[in-house]
C-alpha cells in the first residue's frame, strides 16, 4: 500500500520531451516498481507482524482464542481475557492480548497469519506500485504534468492504486485475520494452507477467500489516494527545509535518507488516523462468519450497538505504533532498491 512517484526516482528511460512551460519528467519502468514493491512489502511485513497480531485481536474485542471466536465475535466481542481469567482493568487491551499469546503460543503466537501476507504483501505492494505509477504516467502524457502532480492528479493516482491492490489484499487480509483472531490448536487454522482449505470447503471459495475484499476496496482507495500524496508533500518539504531547492536526487545521502523515513512514516500514520473506523470494520468482517454482516454499514452499526461508538476506534494506538515504523521501512527499501538498480544500470 506505499508507492514512490515517477518524479522522484532514478529512471532507466531517458527522459521524455515535454512543453518548456512545465517540468521535464522520468518515468520509471513499471518492472522497477514491481520489483521494489515486492521486497519493499516483504521487510517492512516481517518488522511489524507482532504489531499486527495484537492490533487484530484487540479489534475484536481483546482475545478472541477460543474455537467459538467468530460466532462471539459476531455476537458484539468478547467478555473476558483470552484464556478464561478476568479482565485486569489497569491492563492496556494490548498488553493483555500480548500476554495472552506468549502465555499460551510463546512468540511464535505473535507471527500468526504471517505466511499468507508475507507472500502476498509482496506482490500487494508491487500491484500499488506500479499502478500508482502508471496512472501518474498516464495523467501526465493524456492530462498534462500540472494536473498529474496536483493534489487532484495525486489523489487519483493513489486511489486507483488501492483499488488494484485489493483484489490481492483482500484473500490474504482473510486468511491473515482469521489465523490471527482463531484458536490454531484443532489444526484447522494452524497454518495458512490449512485456513485456506478450511474455509474453501466449508463457505466455499468465494465466500471462504473473498468475505471482506468489499470492505477492504472501501478501506483501500481512501487511504492510498492520501497515503501516496502525502508522502510526496512531506519528502519534498523536508529535503527543501534541509537542502534548500535542490533536486532530491541531489541532495546528500542523509538529509535524503532522513526525509525519506519522516515522509513514509509520517504518510502511514496519517492514513490510518483517517480511514482506521474502516479497518475495524474490514477486520470484523473477514473475522466472522461469512454472511455474518450484509457490508461495512452494518458491521459498523451492529458494533456501535453493542459496544459503543469507540469500538470503531478500538487498537488505534497499536496501528499508529506499527505504522511509522512500517511505512519508513517500505519507503526506504522501496527507494533503496530504485537507486540500486539505476546504479546497476549505469555501469
Amino acid at each position: 500500500m506505499a508507492a514512490v512517484s515517477s518524479s522522484s526516482l532514478p529512471s532507466s528511460q531517458s527522459a521524455r520531451d515535454a512543453p518548456t512551460t512545465t517540468p521535464s519528467t522520468t518515468h520509471v519502468s513499471a518492472y522497477d516498481h514491481i520489483l521494489a514493491g515486492q521486497i519493499a512489502g516483504m521487510v517492512g511485513l516481517a518488522l511489524v507482524h507482532p504489531l499486527d497480531t495484537v492490533k487484530s485481536r484487540v479489534q475484536q474485542g481483546g482475545g478472541a482464542t477460543s474455537a467459538s471466536a467468530p460466532a462471539r465475535l459476531a455476537a458484539g466481542g468478547l467478555g473476558d481475557d483470552g484464556g478464561g481469567g478476568k479482565i485486569n482493568p489497569r491492563q492496556s487491551a494490548a498488553m493483555r492480548v500480548t500476554r495472552e499469546l506468549l502465555k499460551q503460543d510463546g512468540a511464535r503466537g505473535l507471527y500468526r497469519g504471517l505466511t499468507a501476507p508475507m507472500l502476498a504483501y509482496g506482490a500487494i505492494n508491487a500491484v500499488a506500485f506500479s499502478t500508482n505509477s502508471l496512472a501518474r504516467d498516464a495523467l501526465e502524457d493524456y492530462v498534462g504534468y500540472d494536473f498529474a502532480h496536483s493534489v487532484p492528479g495525486g489523489v487519483l493516482s493513489g486511489a486507483a492504486a488501492g483499488l488494484t491492490s485489493s483484489f490481492v489484499r483482500g484473500p490474504a487480509e482473510r486468511l491473515k485475520t482469521v489465523q490471527q483472531v482463531v484458536d490454531c490448536e484443532s489444526g484447522r487454522f494452524k497454518s495458512t494452507y490449512s485456513t485456506a482449505m478450511t474455509l474453501a470447503r466449508e463457505h466455499g471459495v468465494y465466500r471462504g477467500l473473498f468475505t471482506g475484499t468489499g470492505a477492504t476496496i472501501a478501506r483501500e482507495i481512501p487511504q492510498c489516494a492520501v497515503y501516496f500524496l502525502t508522502y510526496d508533500v512531506i519528502k519534498s518539504k523536508c529535503v527543501k527545509a534541509l537542502c534548500g531547492d535542490v533536486d532530491i536526487r541531489d541532495a546528500p545521502y542523509s538529509a535524503r535518507g532522513a526525509s525519506i523515513v519522516l515522509a513514509g512514516g509520517s504518510a502511514g500514520a496519517f492514513q490510518w488516523l483517517l480511514t482506521y473506523p474502516l479497518d475495524v470494520t474490514k477486520s470484523r468482517i473477514q473475522a466472522a462468519q461469512p454472511g455474518t454482516y450484509k457490508g461495512v454499514v452494518d458491521c459498523a452499526m451492529k458494533s456501535v450497538a453493542s459496544e459503543g461508538p469507540m469500538v470503531l476506534f478500538r487498537g488505534l494506538g497499536m496501528a499508529l505504533l506499527r505504522a511509522f515504523p512500517l511505512h519508513a521501512s517500505i519507503f526506504a527499501s522501496c527507494e533503496a532498491v530504485h537507486a540500486t538498480l539505476a546504479h546497476i544500470r549505469n555501469h
